[in-house]
Formats: structure tokens, C-alpha cells, sequence
């Protein structure tokens, strides 16, 4: 698997203009600066920028999603990691 910067991941509206994503490890450090541009709008743009926050929150609920899968049959550990997927898709939410 490929590695990434771990979270959490913030967004946050940026001094100048858009938003940044930043992650807490070890200090804030800038992942991406998130802006509008003539296709997108500012809200557009901070919704990307929440959205990106919690990339590190939806691999996790994925991830238990995965292991809490190995058949289809329903059963506690699927409808724990479908509410972690909630939860972490609610993140996504302004």
C-alpha cells in the first residue's frame, strides 16, 4: 500500500483566498491549497477542501468496511463499519 501523510486532516479558510488542507503530524503542515476557478465556485471549493480533510477518515471506514466483509451476510461487525462510513461521509458535511 502507498503511504501518506497521517491524520487527522483539517481544512480551514486560507489567509489570501480558498481554503487549505493541513494535517497534524508533528505540527500543521500544508497539504493543498484549495481555490475556485472560473468552472467552480468558493463554495465549491470549500466543499473539496472538507472533503479532502477526511480522506484519512474515509480509508479507515472503508478499510473496516473490508474486514468486517468477508461474506455478505449481515451481521455486527457490517453494521459497525457502515456506521463508521456514515460518520465519516457526515465529515464530508458543512
Amino acid at each position: 500500500m502507498k503511504t501518506y501523510t497521517p491524520g487527522p486532516w483539517f481544512a480551514r479558510p486560507a489567509i489570501s483566498e480558498g481554503y487549505i488542507v493541513t494535517a497534524q503530524s508533528g505540527g500543521y503542515a500544508p497539504l493543498a491549497k484549495v481555490k475556485g476557478d472560473k468552472r467552480g465556485t468558493m463554495a465549491q471549493a470549500e466543499s473539496n477542501a472538507w472533503l479532502m480533510a477526511a480522506a484519512p477518515d474515509l480509508l479507515a471506514a472503508l478499510q473496516a468496511m473490508l474486514e468486517a466483509c468477508p461474506d455478505p451476510e449481515k451481521n455486527d461487525a457490517i453494521v459497525q463499519a457502515v456506521k463508521l462510513a456514515y460518520l465519516a461521509i457526515d465529515k464530508c458535511s458543512l
